[in-house]
């Protein structure tokens, strides 16, 4: 599930402050867990700094913590980790509230979430690897890769209009629930053969179905699961080594899982729907949204994409690459598998971009300040994400 998009308007001082103070009626949350940044964490990528080094006063920081323990206090979330990096440095790194509410276990520092749709990026990733290898072409016919597309309803959509969600199906189309099949390729060659629901290529309507195909073209193409390629050409090239495919409860990194949590309806109490000493939802990866990772492993992919494609003078994917997929393609927010969230720079720099999971995760780029912002919640449907954007922003943006 994509979260709602947001205009960062570049705001002046008075603004960002004054968005600050009215986000909630603060109050003192001596109740809720909470561990701060400092000290900080050793294993961390990033080196620890207080804001005033970075010429950032400390008021707004505070003012960012005490709404965090507010949305927990008042139930709105279970607990959040919340990381701030500027000029390559941590600015806030934060976690409030709990990981096992019933079980009093408060939520730790580089803990592992579900992060769902944010697996899309990653996903999409593999394909450019691809294309850039020549080995396939964006606008190719998925037909050309799967042989269940190769109809009247199905066979003239694109990888592209995959990538920018515009090949027709609604979210949750594909031909039957996705959990009866037994593993990526049958849900996609079933969603393949039974064509979309709308007309491709004539607008943007977010789909697990076209990052699912996704998965499964480039299964076919490269001749290993996606997943493995995407540890392969990308997680172990970059060293994000807590980031995974798959989880089971003997996982040596288990015991940093967090349960996830949801509401029956919005005004009911959290249940928790998931626990780490259960098997993962499905029994396959869901090229959709079925990574593990961390705050720090995702503010590192959401540095190599500022960087255009370059990490710790790796170089994964092209300039051009990088500038395409966040151009927006059918819609002002969304490009080709990544969210943008403000309007495209006349200059040629990169947009605020990133992407957002249903579990309650949110990584946001912000190359004009430098800046990458996440708050990870294990909270599937909490409404704190869309105020997120815009205090992050007015926190990293303010000067001294």
């Amino acid at each position: 599930m994509s979260v709602p998009r947001h205009t960062l308007a570049h705001s002046p001082q008075l603004l960002a402050i004054l968005l600050l103070s009215a986000v909630v009626p603060l109050r003192a949350q001596s109740h809720v867990p909470r561990t701060q940044t400092f000290p900080g964490l050793q294993e961390a990528p990033f080196p620890y700094v207080s804001p005033e080094e970075l010429g950032l006063p400390m008021a707004p920081f505070e003012t960012l913590s005490e709404a965090v323990q507010e949305w927990v206090g008042a139930e709105q979330i279970v607990g959040a980790e919340v990381l701030l990096v500027k000029d390559e440095r941590v600015v806030f790194h934060e976690a409030v509230g709990w990981s096992d509410k019933a079980a009093g276990a408060p939520l730790e520092r580089n803990s592992i979430y579900r992060i769902r749709s944010m697996t899309k990026p990653f996903t999409a990733t593999s394909i450019f690897l691809l294309a850039e290898g020549g080995e396939l072409e964006l606008d190719d016919p998925v037909a050309k890769y799967l042989p269940s597309w190769r109809n009247e309803r199905s066979g003239e959509i694109t990888i592209r209009q995959l990538l920018s969600h515009s090949g027709g199906f609604v979210q949750g189309g594909f031909a039957g629930p996705f959990a009866q099949y037994p593993d990526l390729r049958a849900a996609v060659d079933a969603a393949g053969e039974a064509g979309p629901q709308n007309s491709p290529g004539e607008r943007y309507e977010y789909s697990d179905v076209g990052s699912a195909t996704l998965g499964a073209v480039v299964a076919e193409t490269s001749g290993m699961p996606v997943e493995r390629f995407l540890e392969t050409r990308i997680l172990e090239p970059l060293g994000l080594s807590d980031t995974r495919t798959a989880f089971t409860p003997d996982a040596p990194w288990a015991g940093r899982m967090n349960p996830t949590y949801m509401k029956a309806t919005p005004e009911a109490p959290w249940f928790q729907y998931w626990h780490p000493s259960r098997e993962q939802q499905f029994p396959f990866f869901r090229a959709s949204g079925g990574l593990y990772t961390t705050v720090f492993d995702y503010a590192r992919w959401l540095h190599l994409w500022m960087d255009r494609g370059v990490a710790d003078e790796l170089r994964l994917l092209s300039e051009e690459t990088v500038t395409t997929a966040l151009q927006p393609a059918m819609t002002p927010g969304y490009g080709l598998h990544w969210e943008i969230f403000s309007p495209l720079p006349e200059d040629g720099t990169l947009p605020a971009f990133g992407h957002g999971g249903s579990d309650g995760t949110l990584a946001v780029a912000m190359p004009d300040l430098n800046a990458v912002a996440l708050i990870f919640t294990q909270s599937r449907g909490n409404g704190v994400l869309r105020q997120f954007i815009p205090l992050a922003r007015a926190v990293l943006q303010t000067e001294g």
